[in-house]
């Protein structure tokens, strides 16, 4: 494979994670692979490829481009315990079916994109988030969040499709915990084959600044992980230092724990021991966020 993109068959008639199946190429960080509807980015040789694109399986094709040339060589079929079929690609959030969906087939060409939603200068993508992108009215991609490990944060991973470039697109917001769609204020025109934006530097999309739409805490509170175990951590990012009030109540509304504390402009982050002190149940719990733009509420999981 040469330096810049190369189309790559898939050789092997078993699938390997991104990660094995690439192993003997010189790859260097921002290098990319991709498929018809998901893609990696190699981000160092700790964490390898990560991304939307986990598992290589046959008989499709990829897209791969390389900074440095090398020799692509598949490794033998690896004997993985159950359940390790897929690489070290990041978690997909709460979202089980996409809200939109987009038919490839129906182009001729993609481009990429790894972007986050930002709220007070931070990231404040939460798990039940999907970015989609749209030509008029037409969708062109849809990603929903994905946790990546290293950094402790969700983003997203956009595969766009045209059939010419120079097109127009811009972008909306799904959220998942109250089934809100709402119209982000950046655009994009579409490029074959360009890719934007990566772990370090991801592209931000925010709300518009203008208008009745007020963003706050609803599309910032995250919570990781969910379902938790002893520990989670609440996450929250704030135009202004203020004083804010977390409340968690059971499924009957009996409160549980409150904490009344004054948070920092931008990323704040509270964890908490559901076990500390309390005696408390596996099954469904309510987070409730009091903040100066509003009331924000989040379902919480424990299982033990």
């Amino acid at each position: 494979v040469v330096s810049g993109w190369n189309w790559i068959g898939y050789v092997p008639d078993y699938a390997l994670p991104v990660n094995a199946a690439l192993a003997s190429l010189p790859a260097q960080p921002g290098d990319i692979v991709k498929s018809q509807t998901a893609f990696a980015q190699y981000i160092d040789g700790t964490s390898g490829w990560m991304g939307s694109l986990t598992t290589m399986k046959p008989p499709q094709g990829y897209q791969i481009k390389l900074a440095q040339a090398g020799t692509l060589t598949y490794p033998p079929q690896l004997l993985l315990p159950d359940g390790a079929t897929e690489d070290r690609g990041g978690k997909p959030g709460e979202l089980s079916v996409p809200f939109w969906t987009v038919n490839p087939a129906q182009f001729e060409h993609s481009m990429t994109l790894i972007g986050m939603f930002q709220a007070g200068g931070a990231n404040a993508t939460p798990p039940d988030m999907e970015l989609g992108a749209f030509a008029g009215a037409e969708v062109r991609g849809s990603a929903r969040a994905i946790f990546i490990e290293p950094l402790q944060a969700y983003l997203f991973f956009l595969t766009m499709y045209a059939n010419t470039g120079n097109e127009l697109l811009h972008f909306k917001l799904f959220d998942g915990a109250t089934g809100e769609v709402q119209n982000l204020k950046e655009t994009r025109y579409f490029s074959p084959n360009y890719h934007e934006g990566s772990f370090d530097n991801p592209v931000p999309f925010s709300l518009p600044s203008t208008g009745t739409s007020q963003p706050g805490a609803i599309q910032s509170f995250d919570i990781q992980p969910n379902p938790f175990h002893t520990e989670t951590t609440f996450r929250f990012v704030l135009s202004r230092s203020q004083e804010i009030d977390l409340t968690i109540t059971d499924a009957g509304g009996r409160t549980v724990a409150r904490m009344q504390t004054r948070a920092q402009e931008g990323m704040n982050a509270i964890r908490w021991d559901g076990l500390q002190g309390s005696n408390l149940d596996n099954g469904v719990y309510f987070v409730r966020l009091k903040t100066d733009e509003g009331i924000t509420t989040r379902k919480l999981v424990l299982q033990r």
